[in-house]
């Protein structure tokens, strides 16, 4: 079976003085001799938040998800232009999937990593053996998330391989498509540092600030938190780039990204909130493009059932007294989506909006804070002022519903995430669809394996193993309507516990030159830059789609 290609793409950060010599050295060596002509394709992007680092295997953030599908590659590749999941081929030129917990795939010959070293399987297998068991502790979470059910990798000829899961696996393609499944180059990697015949951890570090993949466009330049240059690979397999180069800064505050563009200092700019749609539009150069993206604002309320501060009963007052409608006029104009549960259009039949796990009911929630006594409890809200789009402004509303009932919030600013999730306090969040399914953006962070859980934001009332059954019933459960009524149970005990609330799914804009036709693919994860052929035309440089 033979069809056109898409994929999609995502930190760590500490390296030894050694390790640190070494990566500049590889770094410097990455640099391609691009030659400066007054005609380059050349494109600017100023985005509010840059990664600290990359490495797809490990990461889990929104920042980073906009970085990697340029760069690197998975073995199933899935068709961007739609919202529902249709997977295609990539680095697998062909699969079968042999029975419920067999999948067969053709790994395609004549791909060739940034460095030059051709694509073989011992880099597929190595990527796919350092998920399933991880070669460092930064990748334990990815893999218990993603790959928990994966058992092994079955080479059976030089091109052939078999992915074998514990269990009968229904996600078995969106696993192979998943960014934490992109393929790495093992010799380059496990060279960077120490041993080069071991993956240690030192390697992913080092790799995670000199990476290279397979993609069309290559990673000429990385200043961790600052900027990001990619450059054509001239040795892709497939469709060539567009652009000769594209350089992303970071420009945190709103008023300077806006600025940039204007001005013309940038050709693209990320997180536009809706009240300054306008300014850009009004720009004769420029012009705006939005829609509501596939991810969470949340608030989550952390601690477990022995937390003194945070108790479940707080939890559902302050998640029964914030009014989202509101929000969602005040902070997007009424153009974000506020969801009555944990559920995403693009889940095909797995989509659950009668479902209703939010509700506002603000007369409730005094009840509950005059029945427990909590009636002036104090409590701080940490929170950053910049990587949320209009992330602070909702934590002021908010901070005012929850004064209504009684309860007083301090709202801490900081750039720092080290008190996220801490026990007593309270935090805003996101819950991305890292692939379109419940498991893929529900269960990555709160199923009994998720982030939710094993960093201790929420422990079930019902007890962790009761809710591990519970769970386990709707993530392998095939038939569509049994799968939905236990995802609907599961939700139940959301609805019971309120460990987080879900405020909406955002409205988020770009802003560009009017001369540029790009717009985020309804099939990626969020906040994707896609910059590859076909996925942007620009009249300035002459690139068509």
């Amino acid at each position: 079976m033979i069809h056109g290609w898409a994929s999609f793409g995502t930190p760590f950060a500490f390296a030894k003085e050694t390790t640190m010599k070494k990566l500049l050295t590889t770094a410097a060596a990455l640099v391609f001799a691009a030659g400066a002509t007054a005609q380059a394709q050349e494109l600017t992007v100023a985005v509010a938040n840059m990664s600290a680092t990359l490495e797809p295997g490990r990461d889990h953030s929104n920042v980073g998800s906009q970085f990697y599908v340029n760069t690197f590659e998975p073995l199933l590749g899935k068709n961007a232009n739609i919202g529902e999941n249709e997977f295609l081929p990539a680095l697998a030129t062909e699969w079968t999937l042999v029975s419920d917990t067999v999948a067969e795939l053709k790994i395609r010959e004549g791909v060739t990593f940034h460095n030059g070293d051709p694509m073989t399987m011992d880099d597929v297998v190595f990527s796919l053996e350092t998920m399933i068991t991880p070669a460092y502790d930064g990748r334990i979470a990815r893999s218990r998330e993603i790959f928990g059910n994966i058992d092994r990798v079955d080479v059976i000829d030089e091109t052939t391989l078999q992915v074998i899961a514990k269990r009968p696996e229904p996600l078995m393609e969106l696993i192979l498509n998943s960014q934490n499944g992109f393929i790495l180059p093992k010799a380059y990697l496990m060279g960077l540092t120490g041993d080069p015949n071991l993956a240690e951890e030192e390697d992913f570090v080092a790799f995670s600030l000199a990476p290279i993949g397979t993609g069309p466009y290559r990673i000429a330049e990385f200043v961790p938190g600052e900027r990001l240059i990619w450059e054509r690979f001239d040795g892709y397999w497939g469709t060539p780039a567009p652009y000769e180069r594209i350089t992303v800064r970071k420009i945190p505050e709103l008023s300077a990204r806006v600025t940039a563009l204007v001005n013309n200092e940038v050709d693209l700019i990320t997180n536009l909130p809706p009240d300054q749609l306008a300014v850009v539009d009004n720009s004769p150069k420029h012009k705006t493009v939005g829609g509501v993206t596939p991810i969470f604002h949340l608030v989550f309320f952390a601690g477990g059932p022995d937390n003194k501060i945070i108790t479940p009963e707080l939890r559902k007052a302050l998640s029964l007294s914030v009014d989202r409608d509101l929000l969602n006029e005040a902070l997007w104009l009424g153009k974000a989506v506020v969801p009555p549960t944990h559920t995403y259009p693009q889940y095909g039949v797995y989509y659950t909006p009668e479902i209703q796990t939010f509700e506002y009911d603000p007369e409730r929630a005094k009840a509950i804070v005059e029945e427990n006594g909590l009636e002036g409890t104090k409590v701080e809200f940490i929170t950053d002022a910049f990587y949320y789009t209009n992330g602070l402004l909702a934590a002021q509303a908010m901070q005012e519903m929850w004064r209504e009932i009684g309860i007083e919030i301090e709202i801490i600013v900081t750039s720092s995430w080290e008190c996220w999730g801490c026990a007593d306090k309270i935090s805003p969040w996101s819950n991305p669809m890292y692939f379109a399914d419940p498991h893929g953006s529900f269960g990555v962070m709160w199923s009994p394996v998720g982030a939710g859980i094993t960093n201790g934001y929420w422990e079930p009332l019902i007890g962790l193993d009761a809710y591990t059954k519970l769970y386990d019933a709707f993530r392998y459960e095939t038939d569509p309507d049994a799968r939905n009524a236990a995802f609907a149970e599961v939700m139940a005990v959301v609805k019971e516990d309120s460990p987080f609330l879900l405020n909406y799914q955002p409205y988020e804009s770009w802003g560009m030159r009017t001369d540029l036709d790009w717009a985020p693919f309804p099939g990626h994860i969020p906040y994707v830059l896609d910059f590859r052929a076909g996925a942007i035309a620009d009249a300035k440089n002459g690139i068509t789609k």
